[in-house]
Parts: C-alpha cells; sequence; structure tokens
C-alpha cells in the first residue's frame, strides 16, 4: 500500500501488516515508498515488523535472506529501505537460542554487507518470580524503527524497571539513537501504553520523534483509569536529540482545560474527578519531578525533567469545583490544597475562584468568641495515629485530656474543672477487640497508592493495606521506607476503621486487607478524641480555608479573627452535636469557639 498523492496525509501513518506467505510483496511496495528523498510525505507510514518462524536462524524475508549470528535466532524484523538507496535493509531483533527469556539484540542488516551492525543490547533486568518476554518492534518515519522489550512478572518489582523502549535512525551505517528510556510497572499500577512517531517534523529531511504516552486502567483499590494521553516531541538535530519544553505538559493543558469547563455540569462533575486523577498519575508517570517517575533512564541518564505544571494546577482546580458542585466541601478543599502544590503553579485569581466554589457549598461563619483553654491538652507527637486530646460531650461541654487527668470546660462561661469519674483516654488507635493498631499511613514512593499499616497487638504481625488515595506530587522521597502522611481517626467499630487520610475519607478493614472510599458515616460509636462530634454526624477539619465542619445537612468554614493565618495549623479538632461549637489545638494550647 502506498500513499502517493495524499497531499494532507504528512502524519498519517497506515498499519500495513506483514506475513510469512506475502513478505516479497510488501517489501516491494515499502522499497518503491522509500526509495529517494522525492517520496515526499508518503514515505512516512508504519511498518509493523513480521515475527520469524520459531528457533529460525537464516531467514528469508521481505526478499532478503538474513543470517544470525552464531547461537542466535530470530524474533522479529522490518525490511525496508532504511537509507534511501533503494535497496532494501533490514532492522532484527535475534536472541540467544538457549534463552528464552533473553529480550533481544537489535541488528541493522544493510543491503550489500556481509554482516550486521549491532545498534542495541539486549537489556537485563532485575525480576521476582515467573516473568514472560513481550517484544514489540515497527518501522517508522522514513528512517527509524520503534522497539518496546519487557517482562511481563507475576510479581513485579516496585521501584526496578521491567521494560525497555527506544527509537533507533538507520539513515547512515552507524546508526544513531532517537530515544532510549526504561519504564517501571509496580503491582496495581494503571497501564502505561506507548506510540511512536517518527515523521519529519521540521523538513529538514531528518526523523525526528513524537511519543504518545497514554495511562489507563488500574487494580484495586481504586476504580479503573479513564484513558489519559500525553505528547513529548524530540528533533534530530547536530548536537544530538532536542526535546519539545512544551511537552508533556502542552497536550495535558489542553486536556485540563476540558475539565475546567465540564466541572460546573453535575452529571458530568464524577467523571471530571477521574479524569484528573488520570492527568495526575500520567504526569507522575512521565515526569521525574514527581516522587516515583515510571519512565528512567532517559538516553541512559535522569528521568524527563517536566518542569513546573499549569495542567497540574488546571486539573486540581476542576477536581475542587466537581467536588463542590457534588455537595462536597471536604473534597473540594483537599482538592484545592492538592492543586497547587509544586510542581504545580499557583494562580492567585484561580485560587480566588476555587475558594468561591468552595464557601457556595461551606459558608464562612464567623465565630462569635474564641475563648483559649487554661488546661494544657495531653496531644501526641510525629505522624502515628492517635486519638485527640479533645471530645465534646453530648450536653455541648469541652473535655480535655491532659496530663494529669481530664479537665471538663464550659464554652460558655469558662469554667474548668476536674471531670470526675471520666478516666483519660489512649491515644493509640486499636480495634474495638483491641487485638490491632493503626501504626501508620505513609506513601511508599511507588507512584499508586498510600498504604496504612496495622500490628497484632500480641504477636506484632504487620499488615499493609493499599489505600484508595493517590499520593500526592512533590518533593521525592527522602527514605526507603517512604513518607508519612497525615492522618485523623474518626472511629473503629465493626464496619472497620474509618479515618481521614491526606484529607481524604477512607474505610479500612482489616480482617480482609482492603480499603475503600467512605462515602459517609457508617453510624459507629464515636470515640472520645475523635474529629466528629459525639453523635458522629459532624465533622471538624482544619484547612487554609478556616475550620470546616460539616454534616450531612450543613456545612460552614468557622474563622475568627484570632485564628486568622493559623487554620492549617490546627489540630485535634472535634465538633459539638449541633455543630455550633469547634475545638482545636495548637502551639500546645487548647480553645473553643461558638459561632
Amino acid at each position: 500500500m502506498t500513499m502517493a498523492g495524499c497531499k494532507g496525509c504528512r502524519n498519517d501513518h497506515p498499519y500495513v501488516p506483514y506475513a510469512i506467505n506475502d513478505d516479497a510483496g510488501d517489501a516491494e511496495t515499502a522499497l518503491a515508498t522509500d526509495a529517494g528523498e522525492e517520496a515526499g510525505p508518503a514515505a512516512h507510514f508504519e511498518i509493523s515488523a513480521t515475527q520469524a518462524p520459531p528457533a529460525t536462524s537464516r531467514w528469508t524475508t521481505g526478499g532478503l535472506t538474513l543470517a544470525a549470528p552464531a547461537g542466535q535466532v530470530f524474533e522479529l524484523a522490518v525490511v525496508r529501505d532504511f537509507d534511501g538507496d533503494g535497496k532494501p535493509d533490514a532492522a532484527a531483533l535475534v536472541r540467544r537460542a538457549d534463552q528464552e527469556t533473553d529480550l533481544g539484540t537489535l541488528l541493522y542488516f544493510h543491503a550489500g554487507d556481509a554482516a550486521p551492525v549491532t545498534v542495541a543490547p539486549s537489556p537485563a533486568f532485575t525480576t521476582n518470580g515467573t516473568c514472560t518476554p513481550k517484544r514489540t518492534m515497527s518501522g517508522i518515519g522514513r528512517h527509524s524503527v520503534w522497539v518496546e522489550l519487557g517482562m511481563q512478572c507475576q510479581t513485579p518489582s516496585l521501584r526496578e524497571p521491567a521494560r525497555q523502549i527506544g527509537i533507533w535512525t538507520l539513515r547512515t551505517m552507524t546508526p544513531r539513537t532517537h530515544l532510549s528510556a526504561q519504564v517501571i510497572d509496580p503491582p496495581g499500577a494503571p497501564k502505561l501504553a506507548f506510540a511512536a512517531d517518527g515523521a519529519d517534523a521540521d523538513n529538514d529531511g531528518l526523523d525526528d520523534v513524537l511519543l504518545k504516552v497514554s495511562v489507563s486502567g488500574g487494580d484495586a483499590p481504586f476504580e479503573p483509569l479513564p484513558r489519559a494521553e500525553a505528547s513529548l516531541r524530540w528533533f534530530d538535530r547536530p548536537a544530538g536529540m532536542s526535546r519539545d519544553p512544551d511537552g508533556p505538559d502542552g497536550s495535558l493543558r489542553t486536556f485540563a482545560a476540558g475539565l475546567a469547563a465540564r466541572a460546573a455540569k453535575a452529571k458530568e462533575a464524577p467523571n471530571v474527578l477521574a479524569q484528573a486523577r488520570a492527568v495526575r498519575v500520567l504526569w507522575s508517570a512521565i515526569c521525574g519531578d514527581s516522587r516515583a517517575p515510571r519512565i528512567v533512564k532517559v538516553f541512559g541518564g535522569a528521568p524527563i525533567s517536566c518542569g513546573s505544571s499549569r495542567a497540574l494546577e488546571e486539573a486540581g482546580l476542576a477536581e475542587a469545583r466537581a467536588h463542590a458542585v457534588l455537595g462536597d466541601p471536604l473534597g473540594a478543599i483537599t482538592a484545592l490544597e492538592r492543586a497547587q502544590v509544586a510542581p504545580a503553579t499557583k494562580t492567585a485569581p484561580r485560587t480566588k475562584d476555587a475558594e468561591n466554589w468552595i464557601t457556595q457549598v461551606a459558608p464562612v461563619a464567623q465565630s462569635t468568641g474564641v475563648r483559649m483553654i487554661a488546661a494544657v491538652p495531653q496531644s501526641s507527637r510525629g505522624t502515628a495515629p492517635a486519638w485527640g486530646a479533645l471530645a465534646f460531650e453530648p450536653s455541648g461541654k469541652l473535655l480535655v485530656r491532659t496530663a494529669a487527668g481530664v479537665v471538663r470546660v464550659d464554652p460558655q462561661n469558662g469554667d474548668e474543672a476536674d471531670a470526675e469519674g471520666i478516666a483519660a483516654w489512649p491515644t493509640n488507635v486499636t480495634s474495638p477487640d483491641a487485638s490491632q493498631r493503626f501504626l501508620e499511613a505513609y506513601d511508599a514512593c511507588d507512584g499508586v497508592s498510600l498504604h496504612a499499616t496495622f500490628m497484632t497487638v500480641d504477636g506484632g504481625d504487620l499488615a499493609d493495606v493499599s489505600l484508595p488515595i493517590p499520593p500526592r506530587i512533590g518533593a521525592r522521597c527522602s527514605t526507603a521506607k517512604g513518607m508519612p502522611a497525615p492522618v485523623v481517626p474518626l472511629a473503629w467499630g465493626p464496619g472497620g476503621l474509618e479515618a481521614l487520610v491526606s484529607g481524604e475519607a477512607v474505610l479500612v478493614v482489616t480482617a480482609s486487607k482492603t480499603a475503600s472510599v467512605l462515602r459517609a458515616p457508617l453510624g459507629q460509636i464515636t470515640p472520645k478524641g475523635s474529629a466528629r462530634s459525639p453523635d458522629g454526624k459532624t465533622l471538624a477539619y482544619p484547612s487554609v480555608l478556616g475550620v470546616l465542619v460539616t454534616s450531612a445537612q450543613k456545612s460552614r468554614l468557622v474563622r475568627a479573627t484570632d485564628l486568622d493565618g493559623t487554620y492549617a495549623e490546627q489540630r485535634d479538632c472535634t465538633a459539638s452535636d449541633d455543630g455550633s461549637r469547634v475545638a482545636c489545638v495548637r502551639a500546645g494550647k487548647a480553645w473553643v469557639a461558638t459561632f
């Protein structure tokens, strides 16, 4: 099949299949199309590789007879006139005859030469358990070949590459690398797929590189991601391959702009939430600026540096608006706090827009009085999950856990006295039968999800549970263990552990080691020190916009002049049953406000 006469098809790449029984005819077609520079735009179609017969060391394909080096057998080959001299050449993948898991060495068989040129050696990966090799190859552009080699393992590695992608141009007798990288595929991660185009984008007669990277799917605990795609381009320059700095953010910005327009529609909002996450996942996979890039060793060196990202900001703001449209102020606040953290850009007018969306569903309530409490709260230190030092009683009075016992505070008149008969509640978060303890939530730096760790109190056995919460984009992990994630425990009963992790509500069932998004409170008993009110219906959560006091009926952002500028620093927050009072701890001191 040729493309002669197709004036508008410069970037089209029809799939041209090969089969063993008609290699010669296809090779003649490819040769006629590739011959000479005068072929023009017609030369830029893709040719899929031909699969070699099993255990073949001498192979006639596309009108050429190829001989593999000693001890090698063929896997794949592409026959075409790579150098434009009017004669067919071949790019072939060979592997060791005695090792099926050898991914393969790329060879270039130039027409008329006695021996092939080694283009790229077979990659070797650190793998676990049973693995199956996967090989993909095609001719792209006028002079280039695309190769993807990988090991599909039953137990994928968290942080070690298992795939290699590469593009080599065979325009001269000395093959040049146009792209090379390795790919990490952590367990449960969404599928990362690639499509390559070798068209001459700048009309200088040399193949360039357009790499399209897509993400989709993924395993529990998340719902499968919808497909999202980003593009990167490199130009062939005398000094080497030069990357267009607008990729991948340029293509992702276009996608995020569409999300922003759709987020205001209630019917579209749920889809926007999933697609915004897909943007973050894809950007994180591509960019070395993320905690866990999946495309690594680019040209043998560091991952791709993407710099600041407007796409991340716009996708995050679309997510915030979608949550607000769905009546979820906590989700909107969490999305906003995540949307503008570097490397995402932070645009003041867009921040103001997002604050307006949130205050429409959680109006600002100015406190009528903030009372500082003399009793010194005994708050936990560090990042381990812990019950807070404050708890309202159904009567509306506040209990404060101190080192000497529990103090009762009357928020109305300020009286403080020992709470006789009430024992200090524990800080440790344990299961109802006291057999398990919630140790931590953390980012494992696998780029997939946050995790929670539980320990049996008697034997010390540990259990790790993946949470349906994506890692935040930001600074790289400083330790092999990962980075702690903030936790606010809510309740732990027969239905499981209810908690906020990085601002997102989650339900963990330790018996089955599963976790899911917590859509609404389960009605379990609210322990003292929870962020919920005694009846379990109202939640207090500190944010940069104020202390969010929210229930199924009503949500407000509580602010006070005395607290301005400190809302994000508050901890151990909790609310009264009627939602008219909130109390928190900051800098070792407790306060209670009525509004």
